[in-house]
């Protein structure tokens, strides 16, 4: 295993522990096995080294998603559930996740998020792009209306940062199917798949 992969390794076993968010670059370098000099050989700070961790964790996810969505044809509006359900079953670190939501990683969380947002978009985009080929979509911006649609769901329902009931959540998905069939001019109840048998599980 490199020394990259230990610093990384090392800053993850820090999450499980609950100082990620407190430690050094010392800190993490002696949780390595390494000389200080050695984790600036391949990071500059430690901001680099959790945009790192970050991207070394869901980048996997999102690749997958991507995959599997490569291997389907189906209309825009199919494409857009099965993307998202996709992200959502695709297994990802579980304790690395709880630890993402603990107070003190609060910055690595919003490191993680924002990373996902940036990879998921694009992908949103060209199924918008394909909606409006198949002129079901009218969608002049794609790549904004697909942060529209993402950022809700990515930020807004995000149970390390919000605790809203149920029928909160439900009301929120709701009205974005409602935002996004009217702003897309897409047929009735295209986006009902948000909101329909949700669960508070089905979107962490």
């Amino acid at each position: 295993m490199s020394k990259r992969e230990l610093i990384l390794d090392a800053l993850q076993e820090l999450l499980y522990e609950g100082t990620a968010g407190t430690a050094s670059v010392q800190d993490i370098a002696s949780k390595a096995g390494i000389a200080k000099g050695g984790l600036y050989y391949y990071f500059k700070s430690k901001e680099e080294v959790l945009d790192a961790l970050v991207e070394r964790q869901y980048s996997n996810v999102i690749e997958t998603c991507r995959a599997k969505l490569a291997e389907i044809e189906a209309p825009a509006s199919e494409k857009i559930k099965l993307l998202l359900y996709f992200y959502r079953s695709t297994a990802v670190d579980r304790a690395l996740d709880v630890a993402l939501h603990e107070p003190q990683n609060a910055a690595i969380h919003q490191k993680s998020n924002a990373f996902i947002m940036q990879q998921l978009a694009p992908i949103v985009s060209e199924i918008f792009q394909q909606g409006v080929d198949e002129k079901i979509f009218i969608c002049e911006q794609p790549e904004q209306t697909a942060e529209i649609l993402l950022s809700p769901i990515i930020f807004l329902l995000d149970p390390g940062l919000f605790t809203w009931t149920d029928e909160e959540v439900q009301l929120k998905l709701k009205a974005l199917a409602q935002m996004l069939e009217a702003s897309l001019q897409a047929p009735a109840d295209s986006f009902d798949f948000l909101y329909e048998n949700w669960t508070k599980q089905s979107l962490n």
